[in-house]
């Protein structure tokens, strides 16, 4: 009977840790993804920008 008790406890020991460490995979990867996004918009502001500059001086250009 302890010998079932102590099984259990290990296998819920082990199930516990890999559930920990899926945990922090997840928590990093959405990091990454969360880095990237700024990235991302960083650049779509900086985009947005240059096409508004860009549109600024054609009425000029066409002159």
């Amino acid at each position: 009977m302890t010998l079932w008790i102590l099984l259990a406890l290990g296998i819920g020991l082990v199930l516990v840790l890999g559930q920990n460490r899926a945990q922090n995979e997840l928590e990093n990867r959405v990091e990454q993804l969360q880095a990237e996004q700024r990235r991302l918009l960083e650049r779509i502001t900086t985009l947005e920008k240059l096409v508004l500059e860009k549109e600024k001086r054609r009425p000029f250009e066409e002159l």
